[in-house]
């Protein structure tokens, strides 16, 4: 399947994005990151519980026309909602269309998968225009965030998609 995305500057490219799942229902953009083994108990539980993700985006290598290596562009926020925590496992839904894939040990929260990331676009800030962002996945280099308290967890990861980036994150939970 094909998806007609944007990167960051105004700049349209087509990715293949052939690991999303088919079908209904959100989908699953696969990343290198898979999740590990636990059995460690998990530090906080996230039941029920929404987040919202900000940070700085910084582009790692060469790929997404309009950026440079080493440019950092600051995220804008969207909705992370806990949709099942059972045991270690967690599944959150993105922006009410994408699914991560989250095993908490201990105070560690390891991802799976990916989501459409919109960063500021420029004077305008964050429009969250489709030209604004690019569907990223997260890669093995960086897949794991740390539990900072019951309210917030940050931590870096890598994510692929015509170029790769690291994203400083912050996790910050929110009240429905």
């Amino acid at each position: 399947m094909s998806r007609l995305v944007c990167v960051p500057v105004s700049v349209c490219a087509v990715l293949l994005s052939v690991s999303c799942s088919a079908g209904d229902g959100p989908y699953l953009i696969r990343g290198t990151a898979r999740l590990p083994s636990c059995t460690t108990a998990p530090a906080i539980d996230m039941s029920g519980t929404r987040w919202f993700d900000s940070g700085t985006v910084t582009i790692t290598s060469a790929g997404c026309e309009g950026t440079h290596l080493g440019e950092s562009i600051p995220s804008c926020a969207l909705d992370w909602v806990v949709v099942a925590h059972e045991g270690n496992d967690v599944t959150f839904i993105v922006d009410n269309e994408y699914r991560v894939l989250g095993r908490l040990c201990g105070d560690a929260l390891h991802l799976e998968g990916g989501w459409w990331l919109p960063v500021e676009d420029g004077a305008a800030g964050c429009t969250y225009a489709d030209d604004s962002a690019a569907e990223v996945g997260i890669q093995d280099e960086a897949s794991t965030l740390a539990v900072i308290s019951a309210d917030e967890i940050r931590g870096r990861l890598a994510l692929q998609q015509q170029c790769s980036a690291d994203y400083d994150v912050t996790l910050r939970r929110k009240p429905f």
